[in-house]
């Protein structure tokens, strides 16, 4: 007989978060969660940076708290850094955030209730909503679904398109199934890692690492968004991709999506290629209206993407470090 699942009423909460040189966004972030109607027993730090004593002021802020600092230092590489975090973890459930993001109080409290939720499968990870999203609806939503790539809309059915551009909801009604879940906010039973990594399928740095890692959970759980639970992604500065080295790794994540998890019918085929070639022509429509990245950048961008794609299809994987 199977063992019930913990209960997130009486479960040990763990919070990880991965960074690499943002202190102050780090400040932040643990000041956030000193303040939770209810806070996690443990919170463990992933640090890739460097030249900063980060671990000395996380401690200053969570002294008196009740919250035990697990603070380790990693080699750069986001999947990587989560990885650790996983085998460190001790708590029941784990709440993976960015380190540019701040929470309101209530939300581990709301995005903990949801695992008890009567959904079948029984629900494995959980998001919450932000307070801040990226601008939802109008022509630019349009565009990026008519191509499949990832969009913002207020309310309506969240979906997994076939490249693994996801449609997100800034305001959902309710607490809802979801296809996948952001990197930035999403929480997942400790059994869910029993089957589960998050894949370093890219050198250093991975886009749509999330997706990829809750799509596969969500084959044998359910995933959920709570509106309740809230926060703010700041989005920071510091570290940010060049948008030349964004365009390549999406269109490599896209095909590393699509080779892997998707039917190769003919109609998922050409669903696939309008993505490659909507991020493309959105690259160049960014050229042309606002000279952006430049035009060097912009063949660089495009062809490692691609040569990256070819190597993997003709069996040659891409060395990670």
């Amino acid at each position: 007989m199977t063992p019930p699942l913990p209960s997130a009423r009486d479960g040990r909460i763990t919070v990880a978060v991965p960074t690499l040189n943002r202190l102050d966004d780090m400040v932040a972030m643990a000041g956030s969660l000193v303040t939770q109607t209810r806070k996690p027993f443990e919170f463990i730090v992933v640090d890739a940076g460097q030249g900063q004593d980060l671990e000395g002021a996380l401690q200053r802020i969570l002294a008196g708290s009740g919250i035990e600092l697990v603070y380790v230092r990693a080699r750069k590489g986001l999947p990587r850094q989560r990885n650790v975090a996983i085998d460190l973890a001790r708590g029941d459930f784990v709440f993976f955030f960015d380190d540019d993001v701040e929470l309101e109080p209530e939300y581990i409290e709301q995005a903990a209730l949801a695992f008890d939720l009567p959904f079948a499968p029984p629900v494995g990870g959980v998001m919450g909503t932000l307070t801040r999203p990226p601008a939802p609806g109008g022509k630019r939503a349009e565009i990026y679904r008519a191509f499949g790539l990832t969009n913002w809309v207020e309310n309506g059915e969240p979906e997994l398109y076939t490249s693994g551009g996801v449609r997100f909801l800034t305001q959902p009604q309710a607490t809802i199934p979801v296809p996948a879940l952001e990197g930035c906010r999403m929480a997942f039973r400790r059994e869910v890692f029993a089957d589960e990594r998050f894949l370093q399928f890219l050198p250093t740095y991975c886009q749509s690492e999330d997706v990829d890692f809750s799509h596969r959970v969500n084959r044998r759980w359910t995933l959920v968004q709570v509106p309740e639970a809230l926060l703010d992604h700041k989005v920071s500065p510091v570290g940010r991709l060049a948008f030349a080295n964004q365009l390549h790794q999406l269109i490599y994540t896209h095909y590393h999506f699509f080779s892997r998890y998707r039917e190769k019918t003919p109609a998922n085929v050409a669903r696939f290629v309008l993505a490659e070639a909507g991020l493309v022509s959105l690259a160049l429509g960014r050229q042309l209206t606002k000279g952006e990245p430049g035009l060097k950048n912009l063949g660089e961008g495009i062809g490692k993407g691609w040569r990256r794609v070819l190597r993997d299809a003709v069996g040659r994987p891409i060395e990670v470090e």
